[in-house]
């Protein structure tokens, strides 16, 4: 799909529109212009049940924030947010001890031709490990969920809730606080 992609990485997301179309959300590693690799999240698409895909759009437009693992929720025919899991990775060259992980929401109001931040919802861990990604829901009454698992102690699951379609989020909601 590109010339600087370097290979696939983490979890794939789809949003099949008929048997034909369908918006495939994944990460890859791509090498930037800093010439260093990192996972960059993106948006690829067919219309003729998988013959051919074709690259759309960046989601992410940074090549110093790791972005993986899209969550997709479509909210009109051309309006869709994506829930990404991210991280701060330091070059290997810079002294930086610290892991920042976090969960952040982007936005496309044109069928995934170009992607704008949202909202944070969530940091993920203590600095000390790799997060962990989000799983986005629309639920029956409109309203947007997204859960993830929280990787420091107390180790467990989290949820929080979307009144605006993504733009903010109400408390952290604790499901479980008791994983090891």
């Amino acid at each position: 799909f590109h010339k600087d992609f370097a290979g696939h990485s983490a979890r794939t997301d789809y949003v099949v529109l008929d048997e034909n179309t369908c918006r495939i959300f994944i990460a890859s590693e791509y090498v930037g212009e800093k010439g260093w690799a990192q996972d960059m999240a993106y948006m690829v698409e067919t219309r003729d049940g998988g013959k051919t895909i074709d690259f759309v759009s960046w989601i992410a437009e940074t090549d110093t924030v790791r972005s993986v693992m899209p969550s997709t929720v479509m909210l009109t025919t051309d309006h869709m947010i994506t829930a990404l899991r991210r991280r701060y990775n330091a070059p290997k060259n810079v002294n930086h001890s610290l892991r920042d992980n976090w969960i952040d929401v982007y936005e496309s109001r044109d069928n995934g031709q170009s992607w704008h931040f949202l909202s944070k919802v969530a940091e993920t861990d203590m600095h000390k490990r790799n997060g962990n990604p989000p799983s986005l829901v629309r639920l029956r009454d409109g309203r947007i969920c997204v859960t993830y698992g929280y990787r420091a102690v107390p180790y467990g699951i989290r949820a929080r809730i979307s009144e605006d379609n993504g733009k903010s989020w109400g408390r952290e909601i604790h499901l479980r606080d008791d994983a090891k």
